[in-house]
Formats: structure tokens, C-alpha cells, sequence
């Protein structure tokens, strides 16, 4: 059951207090896991994006030109902020860590220049039975894929054929905002199709042809977004024993580690 259709019909009040009720009964209950926190298991784009929060003090200059280069790619679409989705996600997200809007301008007429050579490439992996996918962004193929492989080979993991992997996996919109709003949030149940409370925080995952809407519904309400992105989301997921999570986290923390890396996503139960 998708998380919006657990509200509908109820009025703002019938909501606040269902809600009440499931996180009572998840207390009573630690060992449940709703089917709907089970679709955003594995490396997803929110838990990319805490990731590289958490190094950016140690790795900022790396992790500036990740995000200057994803502006560049989104903007080849379209270099209309407003009507490119893609675009006014990665200048957020640029914006969420201080680079200059003079930065973010240069990045988006990058996009139009004919010797700019980066292209974005997803390569499909797999660690064991679980399944990964590797979105880079690139001006040179044979480098990349080297560098890729290079670190699959330590991990005994292997590439997969095309289309293999990424079959299991939807593109997928995520906006995060404070659980403090979380009542002025459920009146917006149309606009996302799935609710996950994560700690103090409140995230949304809806369809990209739905997001600028939801955006625009939160602004209107006064609801801060603290994030948000795009970022492909698996459709099932699959467990392995602790021992293999730990190498399968020091894989992505390597691949992440990579200049031309900019996520990774697995189909690892969380």
C-alpha cells in the first residue's frame, strides 16, 4: 500500500492522531517494518546525500565539482531552472552547500558550450545477489571505467550486462523537510506518493512529473525543504548477513570516493 492512501478520507486532525496511533504501536512493535520504508531500503538518494554531508569538511573541493558538473549535465536538457526538474534540483543542492550563484551560473553556460565533453553514464554491478548501479559523470569513458573496475576487482564484484540491474530500480524524487510540519504536510497526500519519517525529519518521495508541484504546495505553506534531489529507488529489495553490509558500505564509501562518482544506489534492505 503506497503511504499516501493511508490518509485519505481522514480530516487534518484524524490524520495527526492515526499517525499517533502507528507510532505508539511501532513502539510496542520495534521489530515491524511498514511495506513502505521497505522501498526506500538500500544506498538511496537521501542516504547519499547524508553521506557525503558528513565528509564535506574533509573532502569539500572534490565534492564542489561533483556538484558543479551535475548543474551542467541537467542543464543540457533544458537550461530553464523553472521547468527542468533535474536543473533546479542540482543548483539546490548547490546552494545547500554555499557555492556562489556566479559558480552555479557558469556551470549552467558551460552546458551550452560545444568542447564541453562530460557525459553521465550508469554502470549496473553486482556485490553477491545484491544489485548496484554507479552514476558518473565523465569526460573520459576508458578512465572512469578503469577506475570503476578497479575497485569492483578488490571487492570480488562484477559488472553486469545493460539493463540487468537498472530494471529493479525507479527514478524517484525526494524532498525532505521538518517533522514540526508535519500536519501542514499531510493535507498536500496528493502530490507524493509515499511519507517516511526518518528521526526529526519528514521525507517525501513522489514522481518527477509531480515535484515541482509538491515544491511550490510547501512553499505556499511555509514549509521549509531541507532537500531534495532525484535518485533511483528499488522496486524489491534483498538482506545479507552483517558481515557482508560492512564490506558492501566500504565498497560504496570507495566508489564515492572517486572524482567521477557521483551516487551510488544499491537494492540492500536497510
Amino acid at each position: 500500500m503506497q503511504g499516501r492512501a493511508l490518509f485519505r478520507g481522514r480530516t487534518a486532525r484524524g490524520r495527526k492522531q492515526f499517525l499517533s496511533q502507528i507510532d505508539d504501536w511501532l513502539k510496542q512493535n520495534p521489530a515491524y517494518v511498514p511495506p513502505f520504508v521497505l522501498k526506500m531500503a538500500g544506498h538511496s538518494h537521501w542516504a547519499q546525500v547524508k553521506h557525503k554531508k558528513a565528509v564535506v569538511d574533509a573532502k569539500r573541493s572534490q565534492l564542489v565539482s561533483k556538484l558543479i558538473r551535475a548543474i551542467t549535465i541537467a542543464a543540457r536538457e533544458n537550461n530553464n531552472i523553472e521547468s527542468n526538474y533535474k536543473l533546479r534540483s542540482a543548483v539546490e543542492r548547490a546552494k545547500n552547500f554555499q557555492i556562489s550563484l556566479q559558480t552555479i551560473e557558469r556551470a549552467i553556460k558551460k552546458a551550452e558550450e560545444s568542447s564541453e565533453k562530460l557525459e553521465e553514464i550508469v554502470y549496473e554491478a553486482y556485490f553477491d545477489e545484491v544489485q548496484i548501479l554507479i552514476r558518473a559523470i565523465t569526460d573520459n569513458r576508458n578512465r572512469t571505467l578503469g577506475e570503476i573496475k578497479h575497485i569492483l576487482n578488490r571487492f570480488n564484484c562484477r559488472l553486469a550486462e545493460p539493463g540487468s540491474v537498472k530494471w529493479n530500480f525507479q527514478e524517484k524524487a525526494s524532498v525532505v523537510c521538518d517533522r514540526k510540519d508535519e500536519e501542514k504536510i499531510l493535507e498536500f497526500v496528493d502530490y507524493y506518493d509515499d511519507l517516511l519519517i526518518q528521526n526529526d525529519d519528514i521525507l517525501l518521495i513522489t514522481s518527477l512529473a509531480k515535484l515541482n508541484s509538491l515544491r511550490e504546495k510547501l512553499d505556499e505553506a511555509g514549509i521549509e525543504v531541507k532537500d531534495s534531489g532525484i535518485g533511483l529507488i528499488p522496486i524489491s529489495t534483498i538482506d545479507i548477513d552483517p558481515n557482508k553490509k560492512e564490506i558492501l558500505n566500504s565498497l560504496v564509501e570507495q566508489l564515492l570516493s572517486l572524482d567521477d562518482v557521483e551516487e551510488v544506489f544499491t537494492n540492500l534492505k536497510t
